[in-house]
């Protein structure tokens, strides 16, 4: 049995030396924030998705990275403040690596220059083959 390469997801990793409780509670209200909190060398971190993640069979990594894009435009002042003290700002695109041999997943020009105006970059992350029990395939 083959199983195709597919795009997984798209996640907004945010880094700052001082907290955002604003941005936090602001993104959390129109994205699903799956982790916001301090790390060992006590700067704050979150990851941040869409709310496009769930049951959602067409989504492509344009498609979120936009959703969230969306959502920062409606932040308050205070939590703009906020993330532009963050001094890690990316769109982390995940990529499930099966049997496929050669997978492209296209992001538009529209979706590249909008994340270039916000000062973000990206990254892709590449999820290797495994078996259910997490072993190499």
């Amino acid at each position: 049995m083959t199983t195709e390469t597919e795009y997984a997801n798209t996640d907004l990793d945010l880094k700052s030396k001082f907290t955002f409780e604003t941005l936090y509670y602001e993104l959390n209200q129109s994205c699903c924030v799956l982790h916001y909190d301090k790390s060992s060398n006590g700067d704050w971190h979150a990851i941040v998705e869409s709310n496009n993640t769930k049951g959602n069979s067409n989504r492509t990594a344009e498609i979120d990275i936009l959703s969230i894009i969306d959502a920062l435009g409606m932040l308050s002042e205070k939590a703009k403040n906020e993330l532009g003290l963050c001094y890690f700002r990316d769109f982390n695109i995940g990529i499930h690596c099966w049997d496929t041999w050669a997978y492209n997943h296209h992001l538009s020009p529209l979706a590249t220059a909008a994340v270039a105006n916000k000062g973000f970059s990206i990254s892709i992350t590449l999820y290797p083959m495994r078996n259910r029990d997490g072993s190499p395939r």
